[in-house]
């Protein structure tokens, strides 16, 4: 079916907008990339609002509302975002509005959320706490830090590795960041850390391997985009180094087995959602997504439906849906049947939320546990 241009979208938002008012609908908000570069991930995104909100439509809507989800393309530009969430909250009336993937996108709406006394809630970005922009502000996506500091408590509490090396890319400030979060988990799990470097190049790569391999350190942590972290497998492996990989969610990349698939085999990374998950919430999740979308879900599908199904069981308890009551529902409260692992919200918007560690094997991934931070 052909795409219809943004303006058209948002024409026919703003005239379901009105039926709304009319007919006692619920409208809830998105912004989504539907276009541009971020526009794999935001399909599969969208796509993962709208099967929960079709789901609860089924089941009588809102306290026997219905619902109906407006959302608009950002076109992969962050400068849109708020624009885009003002007209939600004030052309749609939409107490509640969903994020995008990009943190910079996210905090703008936010921010354009948190002036107008609306609810905003990021779903998939993780690079920052988007929370901190306001007390209307929500996340539910642990940040890289934090599936770092849960990897490093992993490691060393249910693998026993004493010894720690941590390499990364010495211009990734993410990475930094990432490698400061390890080292806090691991040695406040009484851990030691043998080894913290960083690499320019390939060249320096080599010689970093080396001081690794002296180490003796039992685990490799190794934040790394999926264009990375290939090579980082390969560099270990060829360097004799017997330790533990450990990576970062830019290892989840199919591109990197793909480049490296002797290299990475037994090595581990977080992951938001594992599809492989045995549980009966995740397979009846899977098996719905197939079925309205021809495709296996992804993790951005697994987090936006379980965001809105968070907000609407805590809307299910007001007796008189606005964003202010919305956003007290919301402090405390936790949805234990998430697909992508149960999460809390605290009365400070502090989330705390598992994570899938997975393995890569010979024929490809396995979950190997649940892992909380």
């Amino acid at each position: 079916m052909r795409r219809r241009s943004f303006l058209q979208v948002a024409g026919c938002a703003a005239l379901a907008g009105c039926r709304w008012r009319r007919g006692g609908e619920v409208v809830l908000g998105a912004v989504v990339p539907r276009t541009g570069e971020r526009a794999v991930w935001g399909d599969d995104l969208l796509h993962g609002y709208e099967l929960a909100v079709e789901q609860h439509n089924l089941r009588g809507g809102l306290n026997g509302r219905r619902l109906r989800l407006v959302a608009l393309d950002d076109e992969s530009r962050e400068e849109h975002a708020a624009s885009l969430a003002t007209r939600l909250i004030e052309r749609e009336g939409a107490p509640v509005v969903f994020g995008e993937l990009s943190s910079v996108a996210n905090e703008r709406c936010a921010a354009a959320a948190q002036r107008r006394s609306a609810v905003f809630v990021a779903t998939a970005s993780t690079a920052r706490d988007v929370s901190r922009v306001g007390d209307f502000c929500f996340r539910t996506a642990l940040t890289d830090s934090e599936q770092a500091f849960a990897m490093a408590r992993y490691v060393r509490q249910t693998m026993q590795k004493r010894k720690a090396a941590i390499v990364y890319r010495r211009s990734s400030l993410l990475h930094v960041a990432m490698a400061d979060a390890f080292a806090s988990g691991f040695r406040g799990s009484g851990g030691e850390l043998a080894l913290r470097d960083s690499y320019q190049d390939d060249a320096d790569l080599v010689r970093l391997v080396a001081r690794v391999r002296s180490s003796a350190a039992d685990v490799v942590f190794a934040p790394a985009t999926s264009d990375d972290a290939g090579h980082i497998a390969v560099a270990l492996r060829q360097g004799r180094v017997t330790a533990q990989i450990v990576g970062a969610d830019g290892w989840a990349s199919p591109d990197t087995r793909q480049f490296a698939r002797e290299a990475v085999s037994g090595a581990l990374f977080p992951e938001l959602f594992s599809a492989a998950s045995p549980r009966p919430e995740v397979e009846a999740f899977g098996a719905a997504f197939e079925a309205r979308h021809r495709a296996r879900p992804g993790s951005f599908a697994a987090l936006g439906y379980d965001a809105v199904r968070w907000v609407l069981a805590a809307a299910a308890r007001v007796p008189q849906l606005d964003a202010r009551t919305l956003r007290d529902a919301l402090l405390g409260s936790r949805l234990d049947d998430a697909v992508a692992g149960a999460f809390l919200v605290d009365a400070r918007r502090v989330l705390t939320r598992s994570i899938s560690v997975q393995r890569y094997e010979a024929q490809g991934v396995s979950l190997v546990a649940m892992a909380a931070p």
